[in-house]
């Protein structure tokens, strides 16, 4: 997993930050070489960039696990969503299934449109008997 993904806005930013620190870094090198030549000069600006460097690329870190944290958010929400859909779908499916064989084996047998409905109502009620007979015997 690659945490610094830039999106262009985020990049044109970064680009921005780097021309201002590189004009700064220029404005300071220019303004502390005419008054003396030691080391001491030179070495400030980069002493002082050094922090903002390093808060620029914090900030980018902390927007990229912000930006992974949500994304494992949708994926979490995403995965019990397709969970219950399962849950709920797989049962519904196979009796959908069991319905249309039911149907079309009794219309292979030489059932009529009225015989099929006949049958698919006694089909009902049997499992409607099923469900009372469990339900009593659960309260019992």
């Amino acid at each position: 997993m690659d945490l610094f993904l830039e999106t262009p806005q985020q990049q044109a930013e970064r680009m921005l930050r780097q021309q201002q620190r590189l004009m700064e870094m220029q404005m300071q090198g220019a303004a502390a070489q005419p008054p003396a030549q030691n080391a001491t000069p030179a070495v400030s600006p980069a002493v002082e960039s050094a922090p903002e460097a390093y808060s620029v690329q914090q900030d980018s870190y902390a927007q990229e696990l912000a930006f992974d944290k949500r994304r494992a958010r949708r994926r979490r929400v995403g995965q019990r969503l397709r969970t219950l859909a399962m849950i709920v779908l797989i049962p519904l499916g196979l009796a959908a299934i069991f319905l249309a064989s039911y149907a079309l084996t009794c219309i292979l047998n030489g059932a009529s449109p009225n015989e099929v409905l006949q049958h698919l109502a006694a089909l009902g009620q049997r499992l409607g008997d099923v469900i009372t007979t469990i339900r009593t015997g659960w309260e019992s």
